[in-house]
């Protein structure tokens, strides 16, 4: 994989694009496929994949105030006992210090966009 730096083009009044290679990294395990689609020192975006039995924890994800944005399929969020069944459209908000898990029942899958809100000085997970 090409490592570079963000780096503008500017081509005389047209939009500007900035791109990150590196951040263009995936992980897939017990039926969930994670990719970074985007990643900066205070977000970072994500699209997972949820195959049909699959379930997703919390710190699977990391340590910070996120948004959670369903794209296709019917996940269930639990948080706090209470379970919320999300569809197509729907989004959740839920802050660094929730714990949460997403499970997808359904027997199609799942497709969720998510934004992690991160502080520079933070880790994910707790890392140094």
């Amino acid at each position: 994989m090409m490592k570079s730096e963000a780096r503008k083009v500017d081509s005389g009044g047209k939009p500007k694009v900035l791109r990150r290679e590196e951040s263009l990294r995936s992980r897939q395990y017990r039926g969930v496929f994670v990719r970074v689609i985007y990643e900066w020192d205070t977000i970072e975006i994500l699209r997972t994949e949820m195959d049909p039995g699959s379930m997703v924890e919390d710190r699977e994800i990391g340590n910070f105030p996120v948004i959670h944005f369903v794209i296709e399929g019917s996940p269930i969020f639990l948080v706090a006992n209470q379970s919320a069944d999300l569809i197509p459209g729907d989004s959740i908000s839920l802050r660094a210090d929730e714990n949460y898990r997403i499970s997808n029942p359904a027997s199609s899958r799942s497709i969720i966009l998510t934004v992690l809100i991160k502080d520079p000085g933070q880790q994910k997970n707790g890392e140094p």
